[in-house]
């Protein structure tokens, strides 16, 4: 009997070496958006995606702010800013590109360029402000950093490519060849209905 014992003592042993586990070590966790301040730390999707609601805004962009110095109203400020510009250079360029293709200019005073938006047109029309953007959502971040999502509204998309039109008419950016109000506000709406589609 002690022999069964013993024997059993000495398998049971050797099996519970076998199954001991060896320690995993730790991978680093990848998240698909990350905060610009800190790229360890998870962020919500629209930080990194904001055109994901393309139904009511026909685009939109996120602006961030890591400047504290002034408080969170001063940083929440500057997130907003810079979310408004980038939505207003996003939108100008394209207009611009499409009003270059619909009137089959090819570039500032005739001069032959690309189908982009140069630089003198965005001058051009820089002082032309969106009307209707709208914060969507803002939050301070994990890594400090104050953020804002900003959309155009579909509703007011129309109206704000008039604008830049009837601006980069009005300063001779070689964008139109028109002549009326008419032919511009034609125009406007051509682009419009042109980029709703992209």
């Amino acid at each position: 009997m002690k022999k069964i014992l013993a024997l059993s003592v000495v398998a049971m042993a050797l099996v519970g070496c076998q199954s001991t586990q060896q320690p995993v070590a730790p991978q680093a966790q990848v998240h698909e958006c990350t905060f610009y301040g800190d790229a360890t730390k998870p962020a919500p999707a629209w930080i990194c995606s904001p055109e994901a609601n393309r139904e009511e805004y026909i685009r939109a962009a996120v602006g961030f702010s890591g400047n504290t110095a002034g408080g969170i109203a001063h940083q929440k400020n500057l997130a907003i800013l810079q979310a408004k510009k980038e939505l207003a250079d996003q939108v100008k360029s394209e207009i611009i590109t499409k009003a270059k293709s619909k009137t089959g200019t090819l570039g500032v005073e005739g001069s032959v360029g690309g189908s982009q938006a140069t630089t003198v047109e965005m001058e051009a029309i820089a002082n032309v402000e969106l009307i209707g953007v709208e914060i969507i959502r803002s939050m301070r971040g994990a890594d400090g950093y104050f953020y804002v999502h900003v959309g155009l509204p579909r509703q007011v998309f129309a109206q704000n490519v008039e604008n830049v039109v009837e601006q980069a008419h009005q300063n001779n950016a070689g964008l139109s060849a028109t002549t009326s109000p008419a032919d511009n506000k034609k125009l406007a709406d051509d682009i419009a209905k042109a980029l709703e589609g992209m």
